[in-house]
């Protein structure tokens, strides 16, 4: 390291002009940074100059190579190096148009190399077939490295020892490409001592000189050309990374929005849980007192009258449909509550078995008719006997939440129609009401757990509910492969309905 210190620029400079006659432009760029300069001439006599390779070969391959991959800026340097090594104009000229080997010629080559009993003691001779196969072979292995392995087994095989210095002068190639490629702009004005000695050496064979030309024009506008096309690609990959980003900002944005929504459904449920279960409750627990104070009144008296006997009976009947009422509301929130459970453990038993589903709407109409005496539940369409395999307890789950919804946001004097009818292998059931309607956007979003429509009043009746129905309901249709939508329009009445499979 002391004595690499000691050497001086001048010196170095002095001892690449005397090997090249000139400083190739590769170590003018570097001539201002002497431990650079030391650093890639050590490198340049240990793996270039003293590769016991053929001093042409070397030259040959490295101008063929560096051409081939587009790195033009000391291919004069080569020239000149192939001149003194005996090659004229017309053969560098000829040796750069030679074609890459395809993958077809390479693998006649490969199968030459390999009639070639041992490994070659020398290099062979000039131009002889062996010569341009290794040299074809050599080429396809340097611009081929990661799928030439048969061949690069070859060439190792036939060149024994010698197959070391190829790899090393690949390494150099690649080395002094690297740096041309880090910064081309660099080597684009050749050293003038080279320059002359280029002309005073092809000066008659102006072909060379104007192909030199031509090719690095045509590697400017090349690199012009890439240059805009990365720039581009790089505007595309900001204005992608743009959108990205603010899609990814409006997701998030939009799952922030859900989690907010969705808690506060679950707080609207614990509210109007609490509402629901407490209401049917007190109703109980008052209905009970009125009646232990009635009978406790009627013993403490001496004597009673047929008359207020009757009285009494009438009173205890009212306020015994009253708890009833309450008690069957009680648990129906009591059943969603199970249904959600069910549902969401994945542990809802289906029971599948053939039903007449007309005799299964009628049971459920005419139960809805016997708790509701004052409405009117009329059954539209076919009477005959309509064939599914369903299980019966979940399907009549399913009428009573959509009756149910139909008699409560409907006024007492307005009908509610049910229409049962088959379209195609499908039977369709459908339950309308003449109430307020839903708007388009509750439409979206009504099969929700727990989603309830604000600002849309009970008609009749009494009770919320916890918006679980429709969802349970969409559930169990669902598992019975069927189908389930709504239509309404605001002020004109709200249809919900169903599909099954016929079985028939």
């Amino acid at each position: 390291m002391n004595a690499q210190n000691d050497v001086t620029t001048e010196t170095l400079l002095s001892e690449i002009r005397q090997y090249f006659g000139f400083v190739p432009p590769f170590f003018t760029v570097i001539q201002r940074n002497k431990v650079l300069l030391a650093m890639h001439w050590q490198q340049t006599r240990t793996i270039y100059i003293d590769n016991p390779l053929p001093s042409i070969i070397k030259e040959k391959i490295f101008i063929y190579l560096s051409y081939n991959c587009k790195v033009l800026y000391d291919l004069r340097c080569h020239c000149i190096q192939l001149n003194n090594q005996g090659m004229q104009a017309e053969e560098i000229l000829a040796l750069l148009h030679t074609p890459l080997p395809t993958e077809q010629e390479i693998s006649q080559y490969v199968k030459h190399m390999r009639t070639q009993p041992k490994a070659l003691e020398d290099w062979p001779p000039a131009n002889s077939q062996l010569d341009l196969i290794l040299f074809a072979c050599i080429a396809h292995l340097f611009i081929q490295k990661q799928r030439a392995p048969i061949c690069r087994q070859e060439l190792q095989r036939l060149l024994g020892d010698n197959y070391v210095f190829l790899t090393a002068l690949f390494n150099y190639i690649r080395s002094c490409h690297s740096w041309i490629e880090a910064d081309p702009d660099l080597f684009g004005d050749d050293d003038e001592e080279m320059h002359q000695i280029f002309h005073q050496t092809f000066g008659e064979v102006q072909q060379l000189e104007a192909f030199l030309e031509e090719e690095r024009a045509k590697l400017k506008q090349e690199r012009r050309a890439f240059e805009e096309e990365m720039r581009i690609e790089q505007l595309e990959l900001f204005k992608a990374q743009e959108k990205i980003q603010a899609e990814q900002k409006t997701q998030v944005q939009m799952k922030q929005v859900a989690w907010q929504d969705a808690n506060q459904r679950i707080n609207d449920f614990l509210s109007v849980t609490a509402h629901e279960l407490k209401t049917p409750i007190t109703t109980i627990k008052g209905t009970i007192q009125i009646l232990l104070r009635t009978t406790r009144r009627d013993l403490q008296l001496n004597t009673i009258t047929l008359e207020d006997y009757k009285r009494t009976l009438e009173a205890m009947q009212r306020l015994l449909t009253r708890a009833d009422n309450q008690i069957r509301r009680l648990t129906q929130l009591i059943n969603d509550i199970v249904y959600l459970s069910r549902i969401q453990d994945k542990k809802l038993e289906m029971c599948m078995e053939p039903q007449d589903l007309s005799s299964v709407l009628s049971e459920i109409v005419n139960q809805q008719n016997q708790l509701n005496p004052n409405r009117t539940i009329r059954i539209i369409g076919e009477q005959a006997p309509m064939l599914v395999i369903i299980d019966k307890d979940h399907i009549e789950q399913v009428l009573t939440n959509y009756l149910s919804n139909a008699l409560k946001y409907s006024q007492e004097n307005q009908q509610v129609t049910v229409t049962l009818e088959r379209e195609g292998k499908k039977i369709r059931v459908a339950v309308h009401d003449q109430g307020p309607g839903i708007t388009r956007e509750d439409q979206q979003h009504i099969w929700e757990r727990f989603y309830r429509v604000q600002k849309t009043e009970v008609q009749s009746g009494s009770g919320i509910g916890f918006g679980l129905g429709l969802y349970i309901s969409r559930t169990i249709i669902e598992r019975h492969h069927g189908e389930v939508g709504v239509s309404s329009k605001t002020g004109e009445g709200t249809t919900f309905w169903f599909t099954l499979n016929s079985a028939d």
